[in-house]
């Protein structure tokens, strides 16, 4: 498959992709990406958050103050420094300020237990601590002898230092520090939803590259308006956290609440956001949701698990034509492929493309291939694992040779997903390799079952294991949750399926939970199903 494309139409960031190709040849570091974009919008208000507002030149200072503080604690070259905050302006800042340092990130995702944080302070060798004052609870539970230094963000807390007052007693010129684009940049921790949680090593110039090529492919220009509500320790090799500051957008950052979010989007006049199929499924079926002008909204990015259908449309309904589906993981700075607006419709013969998660990125490789790493066939039909390539892929595993090399063969990240590809060259993701559910023999992709119970009316959300079975060797069994208001029985879900589908791939029982457990990025957890109701969730991958 081709490694770059062109997109038309819908006004395409056409200067991003001089900057992507501008990133190799000038060797931009992360922390290059603020600097500039001071340089070029200085007084243009840049971050909006709580009421608060800072130009781009503000921030910058703010960020080189935070980095002399950091230095001024002794911390050398190389160094971690964890960071367990919610989201806010200093998080932001903080990203940055470790890059002009020399530093390596290692942000924590706030919804871990006090046992699973201590193993990634540890796992990372961090030494100091960001905290905000509203975690400090958590903090108290911690296992994490090697921290020297902690650092209170917020105030009221009993830290003996303070981020603030840091900034408040540093300088805020460049700081001296001499950064390359292969020094690392961030410990982006993988979610850990079939293993411990693994530190993907994200240098500058996987950042770099990610950031450029997500700017470009999510059309950002610098009167854009972009809402950033997911969580900042998420996708922390900064792709899509940092592009809007690349390009020099009004940057408007909130914590995620759906109705809080549609305000968001009416009030700051947002023009573009990325979406977990949790997150927006949420927003979609609010009750309030048609009561807010939505129609500043340009692009939403679909991002973290591949959408419905059937939620796409319904996507379409509240927002109009303006997704795009994207497909990347962690270990590619969720760089992989992307499905633009003209590349699909909701009805005609471009919707047989509403399921596809599009083409390679511009600067990526992409393959989807058997289990003797030939390219499969375009057929829609015959299944291979998805590869791929790029400059944004990581180093690897922090201290984790043996699962690095499993990872990543050729140069190639070995992803786990199964995908088919059409004539056209068009990618399907169907699901994880342990997502297969072997009965009687034959291959079941739960996905395909998902896609027909989410077209239910009841149906808010859906998850299909295997379960072990005494006759079958294991059956597909479907977990739902119902949308407010409505009743279903798992007499009907079966009958669907079974009209829909071959008689063997309806579910054998239908549960009906209040939610259903997913990692902060909105990836279901079928892991916990799987432990919880007995399913054989193999793990074929660490």
């Amino acid at each position: 498959m081709s490694n770059c494309r062109s997109v038309s139409g819908r006004g395409v960031a056409g200067d991003s992709a001089q900057i992507i190709h501008a990133s190799k040849k000038e060797k931009m570091k992360v922390g290059d990406i603020i600097r500039q974009t001071a340089d070029r919008y200085p007084d243009k208000v840049g971050v909006v958050t709580e009421g608060k507002e800072f130009s781009w030149r503000e921030m910058n200072r703010r960020v080189n103050r935070m980095a002399h503080g950091l230095l001024g604690l002794g911390l050398k070259k190389g160094e971690r420094v964890a960071i367990l905050s919610r989201n806010c302006h200093q998080y932001l800042e903080y990203y940055f300020a470790i890059a002009k340092a020399g530093l390596v990130g290692v942000p924590l995702n706030i919804l871990l237990l006090p046992s699973e944080l201590s193993y990634l302070i540890n796992n990372s060798g961090a030494e100091t601590l960001v905290v905000d004052q509203n975690l400090a609870a958590k903090v108290t539970q911690l296992d994490t002898p090697r921290i020297k230094h902690f650092i209170g963000l917020g105030p009221g807390h009993a830290y003996p230092h303070d981020l603030e007052q840091m900034m408040r007693e540093n300088p805020d010129h460049e700081p001296d520090v001499v950064v390359t684009e292969s020094d690392l940049f961030t410990l982006a921790y993988t979610s850990g939803t079939t293993a411990l949680p693994k530190g993907a090593m994200v240098s500058h110039q996987n950042s770099t590259i990610g950031i450029c090529t997500i700017a470009y492919e999510w059309r950002l220009q610098p009167d854009s308006i972009y809402l950033m509500h997911a969580p900042m320790f998420f996708a922390a090799g900064g792709g899509p956290r940092l592009h809007a500051v690349l390009r020099g957008c009004r940057y408007v950052i909130i914590t995620y609440e759906a109705k809080t979010v549609l305000q968001t989007i009416e009030k700051e006049r947002i023009t573009h956001f990325s979406m977990t199929p949790t997150a927006i499924i949420r927003l979609i079926n609010h009750p309030e949701v048609r009561e807010y002008d939505l129609s500043s909204v340009r692009m939403i990015g679909l991002v973290g698990a591949p959408q419905s259908v059937t939620d796409i449309g319904k996507i379409e309904e509240v927002f109009g034509h303006v997704w795009c589906s994207t497909y990347g993981m962690t270990e590619t700075n969720v760089c992989g492929t992307c499905l633009q607006p003209e590349e699909v419709a909701l009805d005609g013969p471009l919707s047989r493309r509403l399921a596809s998660v599009g083409k390679a990125l511009v600067g990526m490789e992409v393959r989807v291939v058997d289990k003797r790493g030939n390219d499969i066939a375009r057929n829609g039909m015959d299944m291979g694992e998805v590869i791929l390539k790029g400059d944004t892929l990581i180093r690897g595993y922090w201290n984790a040779p043996e699962q690095t090399r499993e990872a990543i063969k050729g140069g190639w990240f070995h992803s786990g997903d199964l995908a088919t590809v059409d004539a056209d060259g068009y990618i399907y993701i169907a699901g994880r390799i342990k997502d297969i559910i072997i009965s009687g023999g034959v291959n079941i992709v739960a996905r395909e079952i998902e896609e027909v119970i989410c077209s239910h009316v009841a149906v808010l959300q859906c998850a299909v294991i295997g379960i072990p079975d005494e006759e079958w060797g294991e059956t597909p069994n479907a977990f739902i949750v119902l949308k407010a208001g409505h009743h279903a029985t798992q007499d009907e879900i079966i009958a669907l399926c079974k009209d829909k589908l071959a008689s063997f791939k309806k579910p054998k029982s239908v549960h009906f939970l209040d939610s259903l457990p997913t990692t902060s990025s909105g990836k279901v957890l079928k892991r916990e199903l799987a432990d919880k109701y007995g399913g054989s969730f193999r793990r074929t991958r660490a």
